[in-house]
């Protein structure tokens, strides 16, 4: 398990995110606070989401693939 800080505007890119995070089988989540939710659920980011940092969840042990797909959200790695 990693985690990883990461940025939604606004809703076009949460659709965004979910739409990528929906391509891969492993496990993700979103944490804002004490609030866990499946990062692959739209209804579920539209829940928690205002235009401030989150937290992504990994939970495998080979992500890279999942890292360099959503690198236009992670926060201090957009270049990476």
């Amino acid at each position: 398990m990693k985690k990883y800080p990461i940025r939604l505007a606004n809703m076009e890119e949460a659709a965004a995110f979910v739409k990528v995070t929906n391509h891969f089988e492993c496990d993700m989540d979103i944490c804002k606070g004490s609030i866990v939710i499946d990062a692959k659920s739209i209804l579920g980011i539209m829940t928690i989401w205002s235009d401030c940092d989150l937290e992504l969840i990994i939970y495998n042990n080979n992500h890279d693939d999942v890292l360099e797909s959503l690198s236009p959200f992670l926060v201090n790695q957009k270049t990476a």
